[in-house]
């Protein structure tokens, strides 16, 4: 089950497909990853399967 994204939904261009990797580089620059639940995030991220994510048009996070 993938978690709530969308707290990291302010870090995407809207309609805008970003690779897995880009998105998990745009989390480590924007948000202090010594946090745990930043951390534990991006645990979560590299074990999910999905190759790329967007901002859809109400804000929700998609993922393909």
């Amino acid at each position: 089950m993938m978690p709530d994204l969308t707290p990291y939904s302010a870090i995407l261009q809207n309609e805008k497909w970003i690779s897995k990797i880009d998105f998990i580089y745009r989390i480590k620059s924007h948000c202090d990853c010594s946090e745990e639940r930043h951390k534990r995030f991006l645990e979560l991220l590299y074990q999910f399967n999905f190759c790329q994510v967007r901002k859809g048009q109400k804000g929700e996070i998609l993922i393909q």
